[in-house]
């Protein structure tokens, strides 16, 4: 057999093998879902999100492990008395986060969001930012993930939003989502 010959033959073997690389390859854990978004601060005024105001957010996850995982969410709710849009990157800790079955996770999270707020019978927008801690749990069906999760919120800007208006009453600042993701 001449080197030419070996050569052929060895790429001819090499290019049939590559396409059942690509078809054997297991998925990554990366996901790419959507949800229902739903902010309640309270006591508040009515320009502020309360349990009634849904919205709507889409969210990128990663596990790095079972056990480990991150998350990126952005988020929407517009009403006729409430604008409001954001995000909030979290850490999840906790259990079956990269494989199908039952998970449950907590960690902490921090958001970022404007809100419209009342100023002189005109409307601006305000920043809110601040640390949460939040807690979920979901399922896994082959490629497709269904989460319930809730964030409670650092409530200082919203506090200092209820100060600015008059108010000394300290808020309860929380989020809730119904998640859907597709494990790519």
């Amino acid at each position: 057999m001449t080197r030419l010959s070996t050569l052929r033959a060895a790429s001819a073997l090499l290019i049939s093998l590559l396409p059942s690389a690509f078809v054997q390859a297991e998925p990554t854990n990366f996901r790419v879902g959507a949800g229902l978004f739903s902010a309640h601060i309270d006591p508040a005024e009515d320009y502020m999100p309360k349990n009634d105001n849904y919205g709507l957010s889409v969210f990128a996850e990663m596990p790095q492990s079972d056990y480990l995982a991150s998350r990126f969410m952005l988020y929407r709710t517009q009403t006729k008395d409430t604008q409001l849009s954001g995000f909030e990157t979290q850490m999840m800790i906790g259990y079956g986060l990269s494989k199908p079955g039952f998970r449950i996770y907590t960690g902490p999270g921090w958001h970022r969001e404007k809100i419209e707020v009342e100023r002189n019978n005109d409307t601006a927008h305000r920043i809110f930012n601040g640390w949460g801690w939040h807690l979920g749990l979901g399922y896994q069906y082959q490629a497709v993930t269904l989460d319930l999760s809730a964030s409670l919120r650092d409530n200082a800007d919203y506090y200092s939003e209820n100060k600015r208006i008059g108010s000394d009453k300290e808020p309860n600042a929380y989020v809730s989502n119904l998640l859907i993701s597709y494990r790519f």
